[in-house]
This record gives C-alpha cells, sequence and structure tokens, in this order.
C-alpha cells in the first residue's frame, strides 16, 4: 500500500517530485490521497491513488524522462490518448502534457534521468532515439506494458519485504538499468499509437489551441479579458477549441473556466487577509449567486467557503498561513 496519505490533492501534486504543473480538481471525491516513492538513484517510482477526479497540465524538469501508466479501472487520457493495457505516456523533457481522469486514477509512474536512460538506449538496436525527445502515447503489447508494470510493484514488494533492499547503489544501479531497458523495448516495438487524435487535429496543433485558451482563461479570471471571447483570442472556430479543449481535459472550456474559477476562489480564501468576506473575494472574479458558488464549492472540496474563510485567517493569526499548492 502506498506510504503516505495526504489531506488534499495540493499536498499530494507538491509531493510529486521531477515535474512542473498544476493538477485540478474536477470532481467530488471522498478517497484519500495515496503517493508511494521508491528512490532507485538515477530512477524514481511512484505509486498513486488519486482521491477524486483531476485534470492536470505540466512537463518534467529538464534531463528528466517520465512514464506513466495508467492501472485498470483509471479512465485516463493523457494528450487526447485515452490509455489501455497495451499503453503508457512518455514525458520528455520540458514537454507540457495535457490529461485528465473521469474517475478516481490509480497508477505507476517513472522517472528516469538522462544520463541512465541514454546509456541504455545505445544498446537498443533499431531504436528512434529522436523519438524519445517527444512527449506521446506509447503503444505496444499488453504483455510488454504488464511486463513494466511487474517490475515497478516488484521493487514495491521487494522494498517491503526487505527494507535495506535498495540501501546500496549497487542493487539500486542494477534494477534501474533493468526497468530502463524494458521502458525501451516498448519504445521499440510501439506500433505508432502516438498518431494523430480519433477526430483528427484542427489546423493548430491541440497543444497550441489549449495553452492560448488557457491563458485567457487566466487573464480573465484576473479580470484583464472577457472569457466570452476566448475562440477570437486563440484564433480557431468554436467548434475547434470545443474539440481540442475535450481532447485534451475531456471538457468544453467554459466548464474548465468554471473549475478555475472555483480553484482561484478557494485560493484567495486560503491566503485572505483580515476583513475579507466570502462575499468581496468572490465578487473580484464575479460570482454574485453565493448559494449556488457555496454548494458547488462544498461539493468540490468538502468544505464550505465560510469555513475556508474561517480557517485560514485563524492560521494566519496564529502565523501560518495557508495557501494554494504548485506541483515540484
Amino acid at each position: 500500500m502506498p506510504a503516505l496519505i495526504f489531506p488534499d490533492f495540493e499536498a499530494y501534486s507538491n509531493s510529486v517530485k521531477g515535474i512542473d504543473g498544476e493538477m485540478r480538481v474536477t470532481g467530488r471525491g471522498d478517497d484519500a490521497w495515496l503517493l508511494d516513492c521508491l528512490e532507485l538513484g538515477e530512477a524514481t517510482l511512484l505509486h498513486g491513488i488519486d482521491g477524486a477526479p483531476v485534470h492536470y497540465h505540466g512537463a518534467p524538469h529538464d534531463r528528466h524522462f517520465g512514464v506513466y501508466l495508467a492501472l485498470p479501472g483509471s479512465q485516463t487520457t493523457l494528450d487526447g490518448q485515452l490509455l489501455g493495457e497495451d499503453s503508457f505516456t512518455w514525458l520528455a523533457p520540458r514537454v507540457e502534457l495535457h490529461g485528465f481522469t473521469r474517475v478516481p486514477a490509480r497508477f505507476l509512474g517513472i522517472d528516469l534521468g538522462e544520463r541512465l536512460l541514454m546509456e541504455q538506449a545505445a544498446q537498443v538496436d533499431g531504436l528512434d532515439v529522436p523519438r524519445l525527445y517527444r512527449t506521446g502515447t506509447i503503444t505496444t503489447t499488453a504483455a510488454m506494458v504488464r511486463h513494466v508494470i511487474a517490475m515497478v510493484q516488484r521493487a514495491f514488494d521487494v522494498r517491503e519485504a526487505r527494507p535495506d533492499a535498495f540501501a546500496d547503489a549497487g542493487p539500486r544501479q542494477a534494477f534501474a538499468a533493468q526497468l530502463a531497458a524494458a521502458v525501451l523495448q516498448c519504445h521499440r516495438h510501439a506500433t505508432g499509437g502516438s498518431g494523430p487524435a480519433r477526430r483528427g487535429r484542427p489546423p493548430l496543433p491541440r497543444r497550441e489551441i489549449v495553452s492560448r485558451g488557457v491563458q485567457h482563461i487566466q487573464r480573465s479570471l484576473r479580470g484583464e479579458v472577457a472569457f466570452q471571447d476566448i475562440a477570437f483570442a486563440v484564433g480557431v472556430s468554436q467548434r475547434s477549441l470545443n474539440r481540442a479543449f475535450d481532447d485534451l481535459y475531456g471538457m468544453a472550456p467554459h466548464h474548465f473556466y468554471l473549475i478555475e474559477r472555483l480553484h482561484a476562489i478557494r485560493g484567495e480564501l486560503r491566503s485572505a487577509r483580515t476583513g475579507d468576506t466570502v462575499t468581496s473575494i468572490c465578487s473580484r472574479f464575479g460570482v454574485w449567486d453565493l448559494g449556488r458558488m457555496a454548494a458547488q464549492y462544498a461539493r468540490m472540496f468538502h468544505v464550505q467557503p465560510a469555513q475556508e474563510l474561517a480557517r485560514a485567517l485563524g492560521q494566519k493569526c496564529g502565523g501560518h498561513p495557508a495557501g494554494p499548492g504548485r506541483r515540484r
């Protein structure tokens, strides 16, 4: 079982190293956020269980590659591709990834250092090395993906049985090299699962459309532009905009905006100053139906806005202000 239990998604996402990004809760979830981490030198293994459906965007650090393996029942879509038993998502350094889950997901993650990966890549005949620097879905055989999953799970089992099993550098390096080699074999046998989305690409790449759309939404939350002008600001038709957001986030731009607004209100409540009220904070985002907003807030975050504000002000008086988190 995962070793760490987190009270909310921010503490959970902040504990994941090697990647910069943001996670947003998109639906009700009553489960805990669980994460186990195993450091193996140039490789780090993760076993996570989300506490709610989420959407996410982020990119690995420089000289870091990543593997995201969705476990059965997770309903995870990354960069427009629904992950199945014969696929995983490959993350390249500094290349942004967008994704969402429709239910609380379970996953295994692998962070691989560039030196380790390139050492192993040199030993794999027929490998498309430049492809390693592109983020996307790697589709191979279910047996090969199961082999990688089994290796990761085996490492956690070994550590549970013998906590000092990876204390020495030798076992850590040997296992990390074997795991990198197994992942690269999946790359070599990939069947082109990272091709175009099922409905075809709009004139602009989906990532660019969504990136521009998210930027416009953030500006609209700050009161700099009107949300309704999003399609014009992005430079595409409303239909192309809707398709791109649906492919990468599983929702329309307006739904994405409403979720971002709830999270922005939460951030303001959690960093409130003396004299702030729920009404004054909500008015900054053009929210006047406080009853409806409070019901949506409680469903999303399991606390009433007034309670969130009171807790934040109380913590601030005690010298421990609360604030929104960001993945590191």
